[in-house]
């Protein structure tokens, strides 16, 4: 299940949320982004109004996607949904135009050398602690995601009550945690334009990896918000949503001048 709002002749724009939410997390920029695109709003497999449907990896989650793309599309991922997105510029790369990647990276879990990522300990506490309460570990969850990130109570208490009322199933979260756990998307060649927005103070994807996505990706645009966490989008959503405008829109921005 999903669902198509905004500018009719708008380019299309496919959003995909992270592990254990569901497309209610845009709703701070949703209205900026139908104003000036074609969204596709998505919940992921087992997660939201499509908590029914089973995808067992990431290999399943695109081929459910992938009907949905039927012109040239932009994606924008965040957290997991970028692991997704880049799975889907893989197989489909001629599906899609330009892409946007929020809090997300290549690869999450740290191995030598790649150190600017989520130690491997941490994820399998969340994986544990999904067998003993699942709802006490979406919550560790949200509480990490804004640590250290000054005013965002009621962000994460609006947040909290969205996602625990529509829960994903604990199969999605487990199949979500392996793809963190596992996938690794360095050796992509990503033809694409791709913006990258990090958060200075995230606690999951570390600022350093700034250093890594250069050197992967030289001609990318890689924008750091100094004082927000993994979710930049809902804690600077002004600076978050001018910043993906200004890249998605570049030649229609460059043809009004």
């Amino acid at each position: 299940m999903y669902t198509k709002k905004g500018v009719p002749d708008g380019d299309p724009l496919l959003v995909l949320h992270g592990w254990g939410m569901n497309a209610s997390v845009w709703q701070m920029i949703a209205n900026d982004l139908e104003c000036n695109f074609q969204v596709i709003w998505l919940d992921l497999p087992g997660h939201g109004d499509n908590h029914h449907v089973c995808a067992n990896n990431i290999d399943d989650i695109i081929a459910l996607i992938l009907p949905l793309l039927t012109q040239p599309t932009h994606l924008m991922g965040w957290s997991l949904g970028g692991l997704v997105a880049q799975g889907i510029v893989q197989l489909r790369p001629d599906l899609i135009k330009r892409v946007v990647m929020i809090a997300s990276t290549p690869k999450f879990t740290q191995t030598e050398p790649w150190q600017n990522a989520m130690p491997q300990d941490v994820l399998a506490a969340f994986s544990k602690g999904l067998l003993k309460d699942t709802q006490g570990t979406i919550k560790r969850f949200i509480a990490l995601q804004f640590m250290g990130i000054k005013d965002s109570q009621l962000i994460q208490r609006e947040l909290r009550q969205s996602v625990l009322a529509n829960l994903p199933n604990d199969d999605a979260l487990q199949v979500g945690l392996n793809i963190l756990q596992q996938q690794d998307f360095r050796d992509l060649n990503m033809s694409q334009e791709q913006l990258w927005i990090l958060g200075g103070k995230d606690r999951l994807i570390p600022i350093e990896i700034e250093d890594n996505l250069r050197n992967l990706y030289p001609d990318a645009q890689v924008e750091r918000i100094e004082s927000a966490g993994h979710a930049p989008f809902m804690t600077h959503p002004q600076l978050f949503i001018k910043l993906v405008i200004n890249f998605l829109m570049m030649d229609t921005n460059l043809k009004a001048h």
